[in-house]
């Protein structure tokens, strides 16, 4: 039995050497703190800013369009002439001219009159108004991965923590077993139940010890950072109530009218119609006011020795009349795509609505969850307390013990469970509803305490 229990405590070690393993972070970081380093860091969020300011020039783009526009030309080199002229008595007489030309042209372009350019405007400014809805969707999604990042870390803290007593437990739940079995009391048959229920214990730990490693690398692939001291989850601190307004039908009318999905399908309505404005507009003619100065000096073999200046001004239109049928399928085309826009928008209503039902019910059912495990948590340890009282009198079985552990683990598990669902129920539904914000990240960092037990 000496060298029974010299392994089981060589085996305790090793389990203690896991827990004690991971690396320690000198900054402890809650929710706010890892929320504020992911929006510096996080690269969806970069890039979608990034996309939204290169949007934003194609207003810049198609205001261009208006102005207008100015080029200027300059040649300047050197010209030689052969010339054969009649000479006297037949002969023809042959000369060469050298001679430098130059020319300069510099000409204005104003754009009186274009329907292309007015739509292509109108279209630029949809485009920017898509990319700052899908801007401001990133940001807002950027709340809840980072929640859901933090609280996935802290249940698998949790977990580390219901995994310890777990194994504390079936450790002197063994220990008792081989007592008894030294007095006459027990049977090999409950030894090996025990010692089962341990190596259970131990494969769990080690397990959830890869998890927690994961989960805090996960939250640190958002915010740059990986801390092993966070901020703990205080339930005395926490708000169980029912979304307000408390009716599921008012926040699928603010959904509709806020949701950024939504709001973005819209705009890419405006997108396809505004391109349907610009192909048809490809059949108007066009009018420009042309300004034009232009110099030269020997430009021509009939101009050696001679400088002309010019100045002009003129109205130009230009008058589409047939592109071989381009323009009637680029038209065409337009308009199954606005089509297809469309039913884009009903699909993302659609979707929007159905996740609104989802986490409106989520929080509800996560009340009920929560207010059931906490008094199954209080019931489970008064039955297990009973319950090794009567296997210590020989009333009840060391099965009954271990089931009774393992129930009240389970328990403590559902509950730590449904608490971190609630929080991000009740963030996914803000989020559907359009109306999440900064300051719910607060609130919920405000239901945290510190990070040591």
């Amino acid at each position: 039995m000496i060298d029974s229990d010299m392994k089981l405590l060589v085996r305790l070690m090793v389990v203690a050497g896991l827990f004690a393993a991971l690396p320690v972070c000198a900054e402890p970081v809650n929710l706010s703190m890892a929320y504020q380093k992911a929006l510096e860091y996080d690269a969806q969020v970069r890039a979608a800013n990034a996309d939204y300011l290169v949007s934003k020039e194609e207003i810049a783009k198609a205001r261009a369009e208006f102005r207008p526009r100015m080029n200027m030309s300059a040649l300047q080199g050197r010209d030689e002439t052969k010339s054969i002229a009649p000479g006297p008595y037949g002969v023809p007489l042959q000369q060469d001219q050298f001679y430098n030309a130059r020319t300069y042209d510099l000409s204005i372009r104003q754009p009186l009159l274009n329907f292309l350019s007015y739509a292509d405007y109108k279209q630029a400014k949809a485009v920017v108004a898509k990319s700052d809805a899908q801007l401001q969707k990133e940001r807002f999604n950027l709340i809840v991965r980072v929640t859901e990042a933090y609280c996935n870390a802290l249940y698998s803290e949790d977990n580390l923590e219901f995994s310890h007593a777990h194994i504390k437990a079936s450790t002197e739940q063994l220990q008792m077993t081989k007592r008894r079995f030294e007095k006459g009391l027990g049977t090999i048959t409950e030894i090996n139940e025990a010692q089962a229920d341990y190596e259970l214990a131990l494969a769990e730990g080690v397990d959830i010890v890869n998890t927690l490693d994961f989960n805090r690398r996960e939250l640190g692939r958002l915010t740059g950072v990986y801390s092993e001291e966070l901020s703990k989850l205080v339930p005395e601190k926490m708000v169980l109530a029912r979304p307000q307004p408390d009716n599921v039908d008012s926040w699928i009318e603010l959904a509709h009218a806020d949701n950024h999905d939504v709001a973005a399908a819209r705009q890419e309505i405006q997108i396809a119609r505004r391109e349907v404005e610009k192909q048809r507009a490809s059949r108007y003619p066009t009018v420009d006011l042309v300004v034009d100065r232009n110099y030269s000096q020997n430009g021509t073999n009939y101009t050696i020795d001679q400088t002309y200046g010019t100045n002009s001004i003129s109205l130009q239109m230009n008058v589409p009349i047939y592109s071989g049928g381009y323009v009637s399928a680029s038209v065409r085309q337009a308009h199954a795509k606005r089509l297809k826009a469309q039913e884009q928008l009903s699909w993302q209503e659609r979707g929007v609505e159905s996740d609104v039902r989802k986490y409106y019910n989520g929080v509800i059912t996560a009340i009920a969850q929560i207010n059931a495990y906490e008094q199954a948590v209080k019931s489970h340890d008064i039955a297990l307390t009973g319950t090794k009282k009567g296997f210590e009198m020989g009333q009840r079985s060391n099965i009954d013990v271990l089931n009774a552990q393992q129930k009240l683990i389970e328990s403590k598990r559902n509950l730590s469970k449904a608490r971190y669902q609630y929080v991000l129920n009740l963030l996914q539904l803000k989020e559907s509803a359009g109306n999440l914000s900064p300051g719910d990240v607060d609130e919920i960092n405000g239901w945290l305490g510190d990070s040591k037990k």
